[in-house]
């Protein structure tokens, strides 16, 4: 799976000239969901959402140590699949990466509902309280998306962490995590796929 997760103000999604979710402070996430995602990438994404650390804290003004959940803000999740395009070659975008959309709808659709879960779970919250905590767009449809940007704060996530190919002084090739060697990603993986 891969995201761009933003710092928001407020945001909301107009589907048909109709407005069918908004939040004030919070994130806003766009996914897109790669074939090979499997529960456990739905499940590490729904994580990061909830418990990346993108505000200050509000009693001793430390940098990035609230998250959406600590803070009780809002979630906007909203599927992208133009994410996975490749852009390398020519100047129409390949849209092979991304899933089949029937395969990819339930795939979102667990990202959602288990980043509601987690939400609840983690708060004591009832279901219809998660719901309205964390909300969505309307996959597949054409969407109009209206955000204010905080910052800007704005994080691309990707998972699994893919692995590069290295070549070695000695023309060997092994595997390394796109974070080795590069300093602290703080567990989040910036891809280079693209």
């Amino acid at each position: 799976m891969k995201a761009i997760i933003q710092r928001v103000l407020s945001a909301s999604v107009t589907v048909d000239n109709q407005i069918v979710s908004s939040i004030g402070k919070g994130i806003l996430v766009f996914a897109a969901v790669a074939p090979d995602d499997t529960p456990k990438d739905v499940e590490l994404l729904a994580n990061k959402i909830l418990k990346l650390k993108v505000w200050d804290s509000p009693s001793d003004g430390g940098r990035w140590k609230m998250s959406a959940m600590d803070m009780d803000y809002q979630v906007l999740l909203v599927s992208q699949f133009t994410l996975l395009a490749k852009t390398k070659k020519g100047s129409k975008p390949d849209f092979h990466g991304a899933c089949p959309p029937a395969l990819a709808a339930d795939i979102y659709t667990s990202l959602l509902d288990k980043t509601r879960a987690l939400y609840a779970g983690e708060k004591g919250l009832a279901q219809e309280d998660a719901m309205t905590r964390v909300q969505d767009g309307v996959f597949g449809a054409m969407m109009q998306v209206a955000l204010v940007n905080d910052g800007p704060v704005t994080f691309e996530l990707s998972t699994p962490e893919k692995s590069e190919t290295v070549t070695s002084n000695k023309g060997g090739k092994k595997e390394k995590s796109e974070g080795e060697g590069k300093g602290d990603t703080g567990g989040n993986v910036i891809s280079n796929s693209d």
